[in-house]
């Protein structure tokens, strides 16, 4: 209760994302967190006035046999990063940072390894103090698009003239099917059948391109769930669908804090409703519904998808950061890069698997058509 009333008086007057709010991180912990072993290393700094400069929510998860220090959010989380007090970096440069930083892991209980991923390049208006340690680009960015003026201007300057006539195309054959509705829910009943409907679509669409499937694991599904009926109420978990009568063609789960939309877990439904592009019809309704409710920014979070090209006019780094302090932590870097290289190469050897599967396939239909 003592946490729960620091952080929530902190975040009054403090700049961060809509993933360090004590309620984001205390459903995550309830589901994930604490059932993967993870210690609760929550550190408060402030001046000597007493002035709170920042909250860092932090954790050591044992890896490899490995204490690793790391934040809190884990794979739900698209950016990591502390919450600042908004005098921090007019108080606070590089070299005193990285003296605080010394003092910082002085007073946490004992870890080998530092390893902080997705780390934003800005928090708010302010830089990222974390990224005056020796950090290196993540291997993702992440997009957002301002939005400013109308719906209608925006996407006219957005979108190309033979999309803007597609989705126009798409929604009046679908309106020929039956009754289209986007729709914004608030019910639990109606939570539930959309939450579990996204993590139904998604999971498909994970096994169609070979990602591994988030939702396998029970305790994902737990996080999803629970953290939409626990926290919509308050407005900060957004939960949305595109339906054809009762048919849920796309879903969407994501997030609403401040001025900012966080676009974080979309879905569509496949098969026959595929040549629909009912993901992107989903997708721009949800844009026109941030215009129509004041919302300032659409955050297309971390991931270089080639689509937010087409919406985003911001772009931010993101950094990582790898710091051992015993024998056990440089074997963790060692264990690190060797997973990290074979990442990269079983992503090639996969695209190579489906082409060679695609060609065989192509070649079995036209042989079977010239028999």
């Amino acid at each position: 209760e003592e946490i729960q009333h620091v952080w929530n008086e902190f975040e009054k007057t403090s700049d961060y994302y809509g993933f360090q709010t004590y309620k984001w991180l205390y459903n995550w912990y309830n589901t994930v967190g604490e059932k993967v072993g993870i210690k609760l290393c929550l550190v408060r700094v402030e001046t000597s006035e007493g002035e709170p400069l920042m909250l860092l929510p932090l954790g050591i998860q044992k890896k490899y046999g490995v204490q690793c220090l790391q934040w809190l959010g884990g794979l739900v989380t698209d950016y990591h990063a502390p919450l600042l007090g908004r005098r921090l970096s007019g108080l606070v440069d590089s070299v005193k940072f990285c003296h605080l930083w010394e003092q910082i892991k002085e007073v946490l209980p004992y870890f080998d390894v530092v390893h902080f991923e997705k780390q934003p390049e800005w928090i708010c208006n302010q830089y990222n103090p974390f990224l005056h340690l020796d950090c290196w680009p993540f291997h993702e960015k992440s997009y957002a698009a301002t939005l400013d003026d109308s719906w209608e201007s925006f996407n006219k300057s957005k979108t190309r003239k033979n999309i803007c006539a597609d989705s126009r195309r798409q929604k009046r054959r679908l309106a020929e099917i039956g009754d289209l509705q986007f729709r914004v829910v608030r019910e639990y009943h109606d939570i539930e059948l959309l939450t579990s409907k996204m993590i139904e679509q998604k999971s498909r669409r994970y096994k169609e391109t070979g990602i591994r499937n988030l939702f396998e694991d029970e305790k994902y599904r737990s996080f999803y769930l629970n953290t939409a009926k626990e926290l919509v109420q308050t407005g900060i978990v957004h939960v949305s669908g595109l339906f054809l009568d009762d048919t849920i063609i796309a879903a969407h789960w994501g997030l609403v804090f401040r001025d900012r939309f966080y676009y974080l877990m979309p879905s569509f439904e496949g098969g026959s409703w595929a040549k629909y592009s009912p993901g992107r019809l989903l997708q721009e309704h949800l844009i026109k519904w941030c215009f129509d409710s004041d919302i300032k920014v659409f955050d297309f979070t971390v991931g270089d998808d080639s689509y937010k090209y087409n919406w985003a006019d911001k772009e931010m780094k993101l950094y990582e950061y790898i710091e051992p302090v015993s024998f056990k932590g440089r074997q963790y870097i060692l264990l690190t890069n060797i997973r990290q290289y074979l990442k990269k190469y079983s992503h090639l050897l996969n695209g190579l698997r489906k082409a060679k599967n695609t060609l065989k396939n192509s070649l079995l239909v036209k042989g079977a058509i010239n028999k």
